[in-house]
C-alpha cells in the first residue's frame, strides 16, 4: 500500500496523472485524514462545490483513508521537537501526514518533495510528470 499526498489526488482529478502508469494492477492506495481535510476545505472554497463534493465522495470509497492515530500522534511530538531543535521546520499537517507513513511503514507519494525529505525514515516517491 502507498499513501498519495493530496497534490496527487488534485492531479487525478484534473485529469493530469493516470496511476496506471505508476500503481502495480493489484497495489492498494490510501489517503490520510489529513489529506481528506485538505481537500475538502479546497473543494468547499471551488466554483462547482456540488461536482467536485461528488468527484471526492467516488474517490474516497476507492481508497483506505488512513487517520492520524496514537501512534502516528506519538512520532509526530517526537519529529516535531527533533526538527525544531535542528532549525528545520515543516508544517504540522505534512508533519501528520508523513508521521502516518512513518508509523505504518508505508511509501508517501508527493509532489512536495522537498518538505517530506526532511522527515528521517520516511519512504518518497514523486508520480508527477
Amino acid at each position: 500500500m502507498k499513501i498519495l499526498d493530496s497534490d496527487h489526488y488534485v492531479a487525478l482529478l484534473r485529469g493530469q496523472l493516470d496511476l496506471r502508469a505508476f500503481a502495480a494492477p493489484d497495489e492498494r492506495l490510501a489517503i490520510t485524514a489529513i489529506s481528506v481535510a485538505e481537500l475538502t476545505h479546497g473543494v468547499h472554497k471551488s466554483a462547482r462545490r456540488s461536482d467536485n463534493l461528488a468527484r471526492l465522495d467516488v474517490l474516497f470509497a476507492s481508497v483506505e483513508i488512513l487517520p492520524f492515530d496514537a501512534g502516528a500522534s506519538r512520532r509526530f511530538g517526537l519529529l516535531k521537537a527533533n526538527l525544531e531543535r535542528q532549525g528545520n521546520l515543516i508544517a504540522d499537517l505534512d508533519l501528520q501526514i508523513a508521521c502516518i507513513a512513518v508509523d505504518r511503514g508505508l511509501t508517501l507519494v508527493t509532489h512536495n518533495q522537498r518538505h517530506f525529505k526532511r522527515v528521517p525514515g520516511l519512504a518518497l516517491e514523486d508520480w508527477i510528470p
